[in-house]
């Protein structure tokens, strides 16, 4: 991959997590803790569009959720669906239905289908550069998990810590026995405080957020 390229991506990533900010915050309490995963389809052998659920962990099952730090299970006494969407390529049709039990959503409905429409554009974009880049373009990705958790209400230190973020991207090496196998991520980290006047930079996790991009192939 080129400079220019790695460049343009990581704009790409760097806007997406901003917009995930944003979802999160235009959620209020709702979004504290939030997911945007999105299921590809393909008509044999060419991507023909995508499914998308979105959810979040309930107000009222916060205090559980960050106990027993259960970020990869889904349990439905705590997790709660914020809209499903879906896109047809062939038609360029798209679909959005929002949960109509979160009175939150009806309030700011025209600013999040601009919020979630950006999300899912960008994650095809990124998509389609890590696959042409990274990944072996002959096999098929099923799915993009997007995850973004705040720590504090705090939209100000939140903002911060985002501006000054390191985004780190990785593969994932092959395991099987698994239907969805993720092969590829980024994370959001910071420069860490070091004791030492060595040039070695030292990455950890932001204070304040979490921001996690995941791709999966198909196993079968």
């Amino acid at each position: 991959m080129s400079d220019s390229d790695k460049e343009y991506l990581f704009k790409k990533l760097d806007w997406i997590l901003r917009e995930m900010f944003r979802y999160s915050f235009t959620l209020g309490d709702w979004g504290k803790y939030v997911w945007v995963v999105m299921n590809l389809r393909y008509d044999g052998l060419r991507y023909e569009g995508y499914d998308v659920e979105s959810f979040c962990v309930r107000p009222s099952e916060t205090r559980r959720f960050e106990s027993q730090r259960i970020c990869n299970s889904r349990f439905e006494d705590i997790y709660e669906d914020i809209y499903l969407s879906e896109y047809d390529y062939k038609t360029n049709s798209y679909n959005i239905n929002f949960n109509p039990n979160i009175r939150e959503l009806s309030e700011n409905i025209e600013e999040l289908k601009n919020i979630i429409r950006n999300i899912e554009i960008l994650a095809i974009d990124i998509l389609n550069i890590v696959v042409n880049s990274y990944l072996d373009p002959s096999e098929k990705y099923k799915k993009i998990s997007i995850y973004f958790g705040r720590n504090i209400s705090d939209y100000n230190k939140i903002i911060e810590e985002i501006n000054k973020k390191i985004i780190f991207g990785q593969a994932i090496p092959r395991k099987y026995g698994f239907m969805d196998q993720p092969v590829f991520e980024f994370i959001a980290l910071k420069e860490k405080k070091k004791d030492t006047n060595d040039d070695k930079i030292d990455l950890s996790y932001p204070d304040y957020y979490t921001f996690i991009f995941m791709i999966y192939r198909i196993n079968y």
